[in-house]
């Protein structure tokens, strides 16, 4: 049977879980990433300017308030996504989302263009980020400040938590078909370790719909088909996953 097998952590499940439950798909939830909240070292230096590239980002910098209180008199926040903004908004942060702004490569073009130079930027991030913001625009003379608020484990996990054993992995080689959804390189990371699918019938009996571009490259070697949401939002790639579904 066709599914939407739905790849985010379990720490987001509570946030998609309505968005999934609106939509009439059988959904499997398949977490390939689990999150870590870090102990998050201050900038060294007073930013002029944050930046967010993920919900998940907001979400832990979020447990040190005293970060929250540094950004809040900082000259302006800056976010990748719909999503991301909305994610900041519940802690009364208005973010700037630059026009066409996706992913974290397109964020850096934008700061490239539009910052001056000798600004002090601070980005609470992954502890191994997809997209070295900060070595791209040390050219530009823009000085970003990497925060690791939390470190990703990337590897499938069944729904209530437990780490698969070798029958789960051959039962999941074996059975699924539908539309596989990933929201990050992370995740398809996680994914590919745990079940290869570049080297078994998952490669072409799965379709990979990504929420951006940079993720939709991530995801190439590993399924024949892939399918990119047109924004970068959740609901996007929801509506996206089940049109492919239902096509």
């Amino acid at each position: 049977m066709a599914l939407l097998i739905w790849t985010r952590s379990a720490d987001d499940w509570d946030h998609d879980k309505p968005i999934l439950d609106a939509t009439d798909v059988d959904v499997l939830h398949l977490p390939c990433i689990a999150m870590t909240g870090l102990t998050v070292k201050f900038p060294k230096r007073k930013p002029q300017i944050f930046i967010f590239t993920s919900g998940n980002a907001v979400r832990y910098a979020a447990r040190h308030p005293a970060l929250f209180n540094l950004m809040r008199s900082s000259e302006g926040v800056l976010a990748v996504g719909p999503g991301t903004k909305e994610a900041l908004k519940a802690f009364k942060i208005n973010a700037e989302v630059p026009t066409g702004v996706t992913n974290a490569e397109q964020i850096t073009e934008w700061m490239a263009q539009n910052l001056r130079p000798g600004t002090d930027v601070a980005w609470p991030c992954s502890k191994e980020p997809s997209f070295d913001i900060a070595g791209h625009l040390s050219r530009y003379d823009i000085h970003v400040e990497p925060l690791a608020v939390y470190a990703t484990e990337k590897a499938l996990h069944l729904p209530h938590g437990k780490m698969p054993d070798d029958d789960d992995i051959e039962r999941y080689i074996q059975s699924l078909e539908g539309i596989v959804c990933f929201a990050s390189p992370s995740a398809i990371d996680g994914f590919a370790r745990s079940l290869n699918p570049s080297e078994n019938r998952l490669r072409q009996e799965l379709t990979a719909c990504c929420i951006g571009q940079t993720t939709a490259s991530f995801a190439e070697g590993h399924f024949d088909r892939i399918v990119v949401a047109p924004m970068h939002s959740i609901e996007s790639l929801v509506e996206t996953a089940v049109k492919a579904l239902k096509d």
